[in-house]
């Protein structure tokens, strides 16, 4: 799940019973780390698993992210030695980190503190452990030669198999666009999937939700799946609700207020108070749900 915000923590308690403490639990035993895995932005991820998929999806890759490293005037040598150096501190915060490059690299630029950390996350040697973005060795786990015994198709179908299982229904341009992955690989991996008029599903999964479960309100933090996870969001509100929840489409998401599906509102918390400002109109069957939603929200 994407996850440079914090925010993360409460969109993963959400699907695992809503409990934030086994989240943060998770977080702090390295069971959960975060990285550089894909789109060029950070995730969070199960740590057992984070090495292969980052092998996978990367854009850009270590090479690439070396290369830009170079440009902001550190070599390779200064790369492996800065990776060296926090990995023997064992956790180094953003203080730290700078203090660790300035070692190996005179008077570092802000490019060159920031591309040494992402060509470090992206080539498997550090992530971000904790509920705090602090550095540290990544988890010891399996590449993508021994996850998949080098069968790169077969690593393609489990991502595409669990974003749609996950997200479905989805159109083969939302897992393009989500993955970043090759037309011919991507193709390859839906023909493997239930298809209805364009449409993957999770077929095999939708007879164990009842239908009151899709009535139940919910309330999703910011920076949330269901509102990322797609290339046109506007399946899930109108035009004037995206308006609303992504201010001058700049990256910044309001929390949303999910009603039947459809994003109706966005809501605050500030000070234990639940304010919601409805945009697309709120069906007063929902007030009450929404209020319990409050109320359990995994702060």
């Amino acid at each position: 799940m994407q996850g440079q915000e914090r925010t993360v923590f409460s969109s993963v308690a959400l699907r695992t019973g809503g409990d934030i403490a086994a989240v943060r639990a998770s977080l702090d035993a390295g069971e959960l780390v975060r990285s550089y895995p894909m789109r060029g932005t950070v995730f969070l991820g199960l740590a057992n698993e984070m090495r292969w998929m980052t092998e996978l999806l990367a854009k850009p890759g270590p090479e690439q992210l070396a290369a830009r490293a170079a440009q902001a005037g550190i070599t390779r040598a200064q790369l492996d030695a800065i990776g060296e150096k926090v990995v023997d501190e064992g956790r180094a915060d953003s203080e730290a980190y700078r203090r660790i490059v300035a070692s190996v690299v005179p008077d570092p630029t802000n490019a060159a503190v920031y591309r040494s950390r992402k060509y470090l996350l992206t080539s498997g040697v550090l992530a971000y452990v904790g509920s705090r973005q602090v550095l540290a060795p990544a988890p010891d786990a399996p590449g993508l030669e021994e996850a998949f015994n080098g069968e790169r198709q077969a690593a393609v179908d489990e991502v595409v198999r669990r974003y749609v299982t996950t997200r479905g229904p989805v159109t083969e341009a939302d897992v393009r666009w989500w993955s970043k992955l090759p037309v011919r690989e991507v193709r390859a991996a839906l023909s493997r999937l239930p298809e209805v008029d364009g449409l993957y599903l999770p077929l095999d999964d939708l007879p164990v939700t009842p239908a009151s479960a899709f009535r139940t309100p919910l309330l999703l933090p910011a920076f949330d799946e269901y509102i990322l996870g797609y290339k046109d969001r506007l399946f899930a509100m109108t035009e004037a609700m995206h308006k609303h929840l992504v201010p001058g489409n700049m990256g910044v998401f309001r929390k949303a207020v999910v009603v039947d599906g459809v994003v109706r509102a966005s809501w605050s918390g500030a000070g234990g108070r639940l304010a919601v400002a409805d945009v697309a109109g709120v069906p007063k069957y929902a007030l009450p749900g929404i209020e319990r939603a409050f109320r359990a929200f995994p702060f």
